[in-house]
């Protein structure tokens, strides 16, 4: 092949970054596009300084050239964008241009969840990891139909099984239930309605952590009898406890009690006057008397 012929370089990241998007069949991540970029040796008479700029690109390099060929697609308004789904890039249509590519197409109407279908999901999407029993209790209604209907679109899929009695299946959401609704993550479900914020994944597996097991009858009898034994050594210390070693009662005060002190004067005062008038009286017919016995001598 002649200088004349030959094909160019990109002039960016950007632009190789763009056309592995546009003509992969699947989305692809950071990873795969900075592997798919490393892989590609220079031929002979390229440039091989320019192909070792590009084949040596990081990851923060790769996140730049996705960052600017979001903004150029949007900016130059060419009827496809950019669109990032757990995790992974793809190019496709707006969604304002969606009609006029079914019609081209000669596609049927896309199929349109029903009411209860859709707030399963949203259920399971909130509440994931989570089994069938619970989202009938937050529904009030059986969900057997919907859980299947959904099953088939591949929007949810089974995750694992509860450590419940009977051991449920457990659901969550799948890759595909993102890209349909266009989220990057399941974290952007609190952005589009912060009053219903999503469950914390650890705490759920923390509420499905295996009951501890039940006691059997062996570990019951001897746990019974260490009881009984405990009681009868208590017994038996009480019962070689001897009177020495019971602690002495204190000895109570003795209050000395004078014999006046029991003689309670309970006589009216009245009375009281009237004894002393008649003391008074007697002393003094006493004293006339013994002054005429000695007028007589």
């Amino acid at each position: 092949m002649s200088e004349q012929s030959r094909i160019p370089l990109p002039r960016s990241l950007q632009e190789i970054v763009g056309s592995l998007l546009f003509a992969a069949e699947t989305p692809l991540t950071a990873g795969d596009l900075r592997a798919a970029v490393k892989s590609l040796e220079p031929e002979e008479g390229e440039n091989a300084e320019v192909m070792d700029v590009y084949r040596t690109c990081t990851n923060r390099e790769i996140d730049e050239a996705l960052k600017g060929l979001e903004k150029a697609l949007d900016v130059a308004g060419c009827g496809f964008q950019l669109v990032c789904s757990g995790g992974a890039y793809r190019l496709q249509t707006a969604p304002s241009c969606g009609r006029y590519v079914r019609a081209m197409l000669k596609l049927d109407r896309p199929n349109r969840l029903g009411r209860a279908s859709l707030e399963t999901l949203a259920i399971i999407a909130y509440r994931q990891p989570l089994t069938k029993s619970e989202v009938e209790e937050i529904r009030g209604v059986d969900v057997s139909a919907n859980i299947k209907t959904l099953m088939d679109l591949q929007l949810i899929r089974l995750v694992g099984k509860s450590e419940l009695p009977g051991h449920p299946f457990l659901y969550g959401t799948t890759p595909l239930f993102l890209e349909h609704f266009g989220l990057a993550s399941l974290q952007q479900l609190n952005e589009l309605d912060p009053t219903l914020q999503r469950s914390n994944p650890r705490e759920k597996a923390a509420a499905y952590k295996k009951p501890a097991p039940a006691k059997t009858e062996l570990e019951l009898a001897a746990e019974e009898a260490a009881a009984e034994a405990a009681e009868a050594k208590k017994s038996e210390e009480e019962k070689e406890k001897g009177p020495e070693d019971e602690e002495p009662e204190e000895p109570k005060a003795e209050v000395a009690i004078e014999e006046d002190d029991l003689f309670i004067d309970d006589t009216p005062d009245e009375f009281d006057d009237e004894d002393d008038d008649e003391d008074e009286d007697f002393d003094y017919e006493e004293e006339e008397n013994e002054d005429d016995d000695d007028d007589e001598e």
